[in-house]
C-alpha cells in the first residue's frame, strides 16, 4: 500500500519562497513611497508651524524678524541672531527662547567685527552667551527626509543645532539688499509684500552638510568665499569647500538663514558664496523625490516641482517686483 504524502518537495518549497520574495520586492517600494509620504507631510507641517510663528511675530511687533541686526531698536546695538530663533516663542519653545542671549554692546565695539557679523556669526566661539541655547536640538526645525538626520556641529566648534528651514532672501543675491522677505538688517512688514503674500514665499527648505567633504554621500556641499557668489558657471571650476549649511539654527549668516530663488529648486549647480562681498546663491533642496516644501507669505505650505518654471519661481522670491506669476493649484 502506497504511502499518503504530507510534506513539500524541494521544488515546491523553493517555488513558495520565489513567489513570496517578489511580492516582497514589489511591496517594498509602496512601504517606502508610503513613509516618505509621511515625512514629506510632517515637513509640511512644520514649516505651517514656522510660518504661523512669523504671523505671530509679526502681529505683536509689526514686522518680520531680521537678520544680523545693525543699530536696530533704540541706541546703536547689534545681534547676530537668525530669523527663526525669533519664532521659538510663538511655536511652543518659550524655555529654549528663555536660554537665549541678546547682547547690547556698542557697535564699534570689539566683539562685533566684520568678520564676526559677515561670515562668522553665531558659528564660532565668538558668542559664548548664548552657546548653551545653541546646542538646543528643535525637532520643529528638522526636516525627516534629510540623510544627514541628527547630525549635529562638532562638539570642537561647539556642538550647535542644526535647521533644514531657510527665509526667502528673494530674487536678489545681495544679502544686504535682498527684494525678499529675510536678509541682513531686514524689517518688512505685509503692507511691504505688494505682490501679494500668496504669491510670494516666506520660507523654503536646505539639505544639510554633515561637516565632512570627503562622504558625498547625498549630503551638502557648497563653495564659499568666491569672488562673486552670482557668477554661478565661474564658481563651479573651483572645488567644494564647506559642508555645514544649516549647521547652526541660531546662527544669522546666510548659510543658516537664507535661500535666493533666481536659480530653481533642488539645482543640479553647487550653491556659491561670498560672504565678504555680500552675495549669496543658496538654493532650496531636499531629499523628497521631485521637489521641495515651501511656505508662502499667508501661512499656506506647497509642495512645488523641481520642474517649476523657473521664471515664475524666480519672480515669487521678490516682494514687490510686480511680476505676474503663479504656481497653479496645489
Amino acid at each position: 500500500m502506497a504511502m499518503k504524502r504530507t510534506g513539500f518537495t524541494l521544488v515546491e518549497l523553493l517555488v513558495v519562497i520565489a513567489i513570496i520574495g517578489i511580492l516582497v520586492s514589489l511591496l517594498l517600494p509602496a512601504v517606502q513611497m508610503a513613509r516618505e509620504a509621511a515625512r514629506r507631510t510632517q515637513c509640511l507641517n512644520h514649516q505651517k508651524q514656522i510660518a504661523l510663528g512669523l504671523h505671530n511675530f509679526h502681529d505683536t511687533y509689526g514686522t518680520f524678524p531680521p537678520i544680523l541686526t545693525t543699530g536696530h531698536d533704540g541706541p546703536t546695538y547689534s545681534t547676530q541672531h537668525n530669523w527663526i530663533t525669533y519664532t521659538l516663542p510663538y511655536i511652543e519653545q518659550l524655555p529654549t527662547w528663555n536660554q537665549v542671549s541678546f547682547p547690547r554692546l556698542p557697535i564699534d565695539d570689539p566683539y562685533y567685527t566684520t568678520s564676526n557679523v559677515d561670515n562668522s556669526a553665531l558659528g564660532n566661539a565668538v558668542d559664548q552667551n548664548n552657546l548653551p541655547a545653541s546646542r538646543l536640538w528643535v525637532s520643529l526645525f528638522i526636516c525627516p527626509s534629510d540623510p544627514v538626520g541628527n547630525v549635529r556641529q562638532p562638539e570642537s566648534l561647539g556642538g550647535r543645532a542644526p535647521t533644514n528651514y531657510v527665509g526667502n532672501q528673494g530674487s536678489d543675491p545681495s544679502f544686504t539688499s535682498g527684494d525678499g522677505i529675510f536678509y541682513r538688517n531686514s524689517n518688512i512688514r505685509f503692507g511691504d509684500i505688494a505682490d501679494g503674500s500668496s504669491q510670494t514665499f516666506l520660507i523654503g527648505e536646505t539639505l544639510r552638510g554633515d561637516y565632512n567633504l570627503g562622504t558625498l554621500r547625498d549630503n551638502y556641499v557648497g563653495i564659499r568665499n568666491v569672488s562673486d557668489a552670482r557668477n554661478i558657471a565661474t564658481c563651479q571650476t573651483l572645488m567644494p569647500n564647506f559642508s555645514d549649511r544649516g549647521g547652526a539654527w541660531i546662527g544669522g549668516q546666510a548659510l543658516n538663514s537664507t535661500f535666493v530663488t533666481s536659480r530653481p529648486p533642488n539645482n543640479r549647480l553647487i550653491d556659491c558664496w561670498g560672504p565678504s562681498f555680500g552675495f549669496t546663491s543658496f538654493s532650496v533642496r531636499s531629499f523628497h523625490p521631485g521637489g521641495v516644501n515651501m511656505a508662502l507669505g499667508d501661512g499656506s505650505v506647497r509642495f512645488v516641482s523641481s520642474n517649476v518654471n523657473a521664471v515664475v519661481f524666480m519672480t515669487m522670491g521678490s516682494r514687490a517686483g510686480g511680476e505676474v506669476g503663479t504656481l497653479g493649484n496645489p
